[in-house]
C-alpha cells in the first residue's frame, strides 16, 4: 500500500476516534470499549465489501504493539502516577505483579490442561499472556467518578509491573516449550532469569532517567528540549533494554518515567509542568485510539463463534484464578505488612477490572506460526481480551456505584463546600466588577446574583469543629505546597532541599488525614530519607583524613542549605497566615487555633535565622547577599522570558537581557567558609601537650588545622569509633556523652580529642554540636610531619606516648 494511503487512512481513524470520544461523553459506555466495537464493524465490513480490504491491512502485529504503542502509553502512566503512594503500597502492588500473576498462570494453564485436555506447555503460554492487565477504560472511569486515589494506584501499578512480568515469564515458558525438554534445573534457571531480567530494566531506566534528568538541568534546557527528551527516553530505554541488553523494557520504561518525573518536573515552573503532562495524555490518547481499534479489526467474529466453547472456559478459569489471587494475597499482604485496609469493595473492582487488552494480543502473535496449537491460542486470547472488553469494562462504572466508592468523603465534602463557596464569591466578584463599571443595571445585577447562587448553594451539613481543623490544615498543607514550588522557581531554594521539604510536607498531609491532630507537626527530619542519607554519609566521612577537605565543603553546603530552608520557611509560614485569614466561614477560634501553630513555627524559624546571624555574621552576609541577588537575578530572567515569548520584546533584546543577566550570575561570589573568630596559633598554644611551644611552629601547626562547621545535632566523633584528630572549638557549644548520658559541655576555646595525636584512638565518648558550631581539627599526620625536625614537639609526643602506655 502507497505510503500516502497509509496517511490517509491513519489520519482517518484517528478522525474516527475523536468522534467517537466526543460521542461517547454521554454514554455509559467507555470510550475505548466504544472504540473496539466500532474497529469490529470496520473488520467487518472491510470482509463483506472488496472496495474497504486496505484496511485488513491494519492488524495488530507484535512490533506494532511492543515499539510503538507500548512505551508510549507505560511511560505516560507510569509519568503521572503518584510515586509516592506507589511506594507506600509497593507490597501489595508488587504481590499482584508476581506472585499473583505467576498463580494465575499456574491455575489457567493446569485448568486448560485438565478440561480441554490440550498441551500443559500450550496452556501456561496462555496462561502467561492473558494474566497482565490493561485497565486504561477502569482508570479513565477512576478519574471521572473521583475514585479513591489508593485504589487507581493499586490497579494501575499493577498493571504497569505485570505488563513486564507477563512478558518475561511468556518468554521462558515459550523458550520451554520450544525446546520441548523440562528438567528441574531449569526452574532455578528460570528464577534467576526473571530476577535477572526484572531487576536489570529498573536499573537501566533509572540510570538513562537519571543522566537524561542532570544533562537536561545542567545545559539549562527548556520545556522543548524536555518534551522530546522524553519521547527519546520513552523509546529508547524500552529498546536498549530489552533489545541490546536482555533485561525488561517495560521496567525499563516504568523506571525511567517515574525517575524523570521526580528529578525533573519538580525543576520546572507549573506551566511547564502542566504542558508536558497535556502533551504526554496527547499521545497516550492517540495510541490507545488506534491500538482500541486495531484490536476490533483484528478480530473475525465468524471464527470466534466457532470456537465459544473453549473460549467460555477459558473466560471462566481467567476469572475465578483472578478472584483466587485477589482475595487471598491482597488481604494476606496488607495484614503481613500492617498496611491500610484495602475494602472489600475495593477488592471486587480490582477482580473486575482486570481487563485484558493490545498486549495479551502482540504477545500471542509472537508465537512462532509453525508452533502446533498457535491457532487455539489466539482465538482464546482474542476472545477473553473480547469478554473482558464487552462485558467487564461497561459494567465497572455501575459496580462502582452500587458499592458507593464514588460516595465523597467528609474531606472531600469540606472541599466541595469552600470549592462553592470561593466559586460564588468569584461570581458575585465579577457582577460587581460589571455594575461598578456601568454595563449592568443594578437589578440585573442582583437577579444575575440569585440565579447564580442558586448554582453555588450547598446542602451539606455544617462542618463540626474538628473537621474544620483538619480543613483548614489541609488548606494551609496546599498553600504550603504551592509557595515551596513557587519558591523553588525562583530560586530560593537548592532542588534537593526542595525535594527534602516536600518530603516533609506530604508526610505532614497524610498523617492529618489519618486523623491525627495538626499540633503534632513537627520540624524534626529524622524519618526524612534525605536526612537519614545525610547522617550515613556524614557517618563514613567525619573521622576520615582522605575526606577532611570533603568533609569541610560538604558541611559548608549544609550550612547554606539550613539557611534556605530557615529562609523558605519564614516565607511560607507568611504565606499561610495570609491565607487562613480568608476563610470566614470557619469558626474564628478554630482559626485563630490553627494560625497559632504556624505563627510557632514562624517565630522559631526568625529565631534559627538570628541566632546564625549572631554566631557567623560575615558569613550570613555574604550568604544572603549571595541568595538574594541570585534570585533577583532569576527572577529578571524570568520576567524577561516571558515578555520575549509573548512579543513584547524582540529577539535581540532578549538576548543581551540574557547575556547580561549570566554575566551577573557568573560574576558573583562564592560563600567561603565561616572564619574562626579565634586565632588558630593562639587556640593551638592552650593545648597542654603544644603549650609551650615556639610561635613559629605554633604559625605553622595553625595553617594546617582545618576549619569545618557542624549544625545542631551533628554527631562530630561517635563512641567506640576510631580516629586521629584533634578538635578545637572556636565558636558553639557541643555535648560531651558517655553512653548516651550527658557528662560536659564545651564552648569556645575548649578542646577534645588531644590523645589522638599520639596514635590511632578509640574515642571514649560521643561528641555532639548542641548548636551550630565550628571547629579546628589538627589530624595527627600533619603534627608527625614536624616531629623530625622539631627535637622539642617529638620529645613531647614520646614522652605522652610512654604515660598513656604506663
Amino acid at each position: 500500500m502507497p505510503l500516502s494511503e497509509v496517511v490517509l487512512i491513519v489520519m482517518g481513524l484517528l478522525t474516527i476516534a475523536m468522534l467517537v470520544a466526543g460521542f461517547c461523553r454521554n454514554l455509559p459506555v467507555p470510550y475505548t470499549v466504544f472504540l473496539v466495537i466500532l474497529g469490529l464493524f470496520l473488520g467487518w465490513m472491510a470482509r463483506a465489501y472488496p472496495e474497504m480490504q486496505g484496511l485488513l491491512e491494519f492488524q495488530l502485529t507484535p512490533e506494532l504493539v511492543l515499539f510503538l504503542f507500548l512505551p508510549a502509553l507505560i511511560f505516560e502512566s507510569a509519568f503521572n502516577l503518584n510515586a509516592r503512594q506507589l511506594v507506600k503500597d509497593i507490597a501489595p502492588v508488587l504481590t499482584l505483579a508476581i506472585p499473583a500473576l505467576l498463580i494465575s498462570t499456574a491455575l489457567i494453564g493446569t485448568g486448560l490442561w485438565l478440561i480441554l485436555d490440550i498441551n500443559l506447555g500450550l496452556a501456561l503460554l496462555f496462561g502467561a499472556l492473558i494474566s497482565s492487565t490493561d485497565p486504561v477504560a477502569v482508570i479513565a472511569l477512576f478519574k471521572e467518578l473521583g475514585a479513591p486515589e489508593r485504589l487507581t494506584i493499586l490497579v494501575e501499578g499493577e498493571s504497569l509491573l505485570n505488563d513486564a512480568t507477563a512478558i518475561v515469564v511468556f518468554n521462558i515458558i515459550l523458550g520451554l516449550v520450544i525446546s520441548g525438554a523440562f528438567a528441574w534445573t531449569d526452574a532455578g534457571l528460570a528464577v534467576f532469569t526473571f530476577i535477572k531480567v526484572f531487576i536489570g530494566g529498573i536499573l537501566v531506566g533509572a540510570l538513562i532517567g537519571f543522566v537524561i534528568s542532570e544533562l537536561l538541568h545542567r545545559l539549562f534546557t527548556g520545556q522543548s528540549a524536555f518534551m522530546i527528551m522524553s519521547i527519546v527516553v520513552a523509546y529508547s530505554s524500552f529498546v536498549i533494554a530489552e533489545h541490546l541488553l536482555h533485561v525488561s523494557g517495560v521496567m525499563a520504561v516504568v523506571a525511567s518515567a517515574i525517575t524523570l518525573g521526580v528529578l525533573w518536573v519538580s525543576r520546572i515552573s507549573q506551566a511547564a509542568t502542566h504542558v508536558v503532562r497535556e502533551t504526554w495524555e496527547v499521545i497516550a490518547l492517540v495510541s490507545n485510539s488506534l491500538l482500541f481499534l486495531l484490536v476490533g479489526l483484528s478480530v473475525d467474529l465468524t471464527g470466534l463463534l466457532a470456537r465459544v466453547d473453549i473460549i467460555t472456559v477459558a473466560i471462566i478459569l481467567v476469572l475465578l484464578s483472578r478472584a483466587a489471587t485477589i482475595y487471598s494475597l491482597v488481604p494476606a499482604t496488607v495484614k503481613l505488612f500492617s498496611l491500610p485496609q484495602i475494602s472489600m469493595g475495593e477488592r471486587h473492582i480490582m477482580w473486575w477490572g482486570g481487563l485484558k487488552g493490545g498486549l495479551a494480543i502482540a504477545i500471542v502473535l509472537y508465537v512462532p506460526a509453525d508452533l502446533p496449537g498457535r491457532d487455539l491460542l489466539l482465538n482464546l486470547t482474542l476472545g477473553t481480551v473480547l469478554f473482558s472488553l464487552l462485558i467487564n469494562a461497561p459494567t465497572i462504572r455501575p459496580l462502582i456505584k452500587k458499592l458507593g466508592i464514588d460516595r465523597l468523603t467528609d474531606e472531600e465534602m469540606s472541599e466541595l463546600k469552600q470549592g462553592l463557596q470561593e466559586a460564588g464569591d468569584k461570581a458575585s466578584e465579577i457582577l460587581k466588577l460589571f455594575y461598578s463599571n456601568g454595563l449592568i443595571s443594578r437589578g440585573t445585577e442582583q437577579l444575575i446574583r440569585r440565579k447564580t447562587g442558586k448554582v453555588f448553594a450547598t446542602d451539606t451539613p455544617a462542618i463540626a469543629k474538628e473537621q474544620g481543623i483538619r480543613h483548614l490544615y489541609i488548606t494551609a498543607l496546599r498553600t504550603e505546597f504551592n509557595q515551596l514550588k513557587y519558591l523553588h522557581e525562583i530560586g530560593l531554594l537548592q532542588h534537593y532541599t526542595y525535594l527534602d521539604i516536600r518530603n516533609n510536607l506530604q508526610r505532614d498531609r497524610e498523617r492529618i488525614l489519618a486523623g491525627e491532630g495538626p499540633g503534632q507537626s513537627t520540624d524534626s527530619r529524622s524519618s526524612s530519607l534525605f536526612s537519614r542519607l545525610e547522617n550515613t554519609l556524614l557517618k563514613r566521612m567525619r573521622e576520615h583524613d582522605w575526606a577532611a577537605w570533603l568533609l569541610a565543603r560538604y558541611q559548608n553546603v549544609r550550612l547554606s542549605q539550613n539557611l534556605e530552608r530557615n529562609i523558605a520557611g519564614v516565607m511560607i509560614c507568611a504565606e499561610v497566615l495570609t491565607i487562613l485569614d480568608k476563610h470566614f466561614e470557619i469558626d474564628s477560634e478554630e482559626r485563630k487555633q490553627v494560625a497559632a501553630i504556624y505563627r510557632d513555627r514562624l517565630a522559631r524559624r526568625k529565631a534559627r535565622l538570628s541566632r546564625i546571624a549572631e554566631d557567623f555574621p560575615e558569613f550570613y552576609s555574604r550568604f544572603e547577599t549571595y541568595l538574594f541577588t541570585r534570585v533577583a537575578l532569576a527572577a529578571a530572567e524570568h520576567y524577561a522570558g516571558e515578555e520575549h515569548h509573548e512579543g513584547a520584546i524582540g529577539a535581540k533584546a532578549h538576548v543581551h537581557i540574557e547575556r547580561a543577566i549570566h554575566k551577573a550570575m557568573s560574576g558573583l561570589p562564592p560563600i567561603t567558609n565561616p572564619a574562626p573568630r579565634l586565632a588558630a596559633s593562639d587556640l593551638l598554644g592552650t593545648i597542654p601537650l603544644l603549650q609551650g611551644l615556639s610561635e613559629s611552629l605554633l604559625n605553622l601547626l595553625a595553617n594546617l588545622a582545618k576549619p569545618v562547621t557542624f549544625l545542631q545535632g551533628d554527631v562530630i566523633i561517635g563512641e567506640g569509633e576510631h580516629g586521629d584528630a584533634l578538635y578545637i572549638i572556636t565558636h558553639g557549644v557541643v555535648s560531651v556523652l558517655r553512653n548516651g548520658n550527658l557528662v560536659a559541655e564545651l564552648r569556645d576555646g575548649d578542646f577534645f580529642g588531644e590523645m589522638a595525636l599520639l596514635g590511632d584512638q578509640v574515642r571514649t565518648a560521643t561528641v555532639k554540636a548542641k548548636i551550630s558550631s565550628t571547629l579546628l581539627r589538627l589530624r595527627r599526620r600533619d603534627v608527625m610531619k614536624f616531629a623530625d625536625n622539631e627535637p622539642e614537639l617529638k620529645s613531647r609526643l614520646e614522652d605522652a606516648g610512654r604515660n598513656r602506655q604506663a
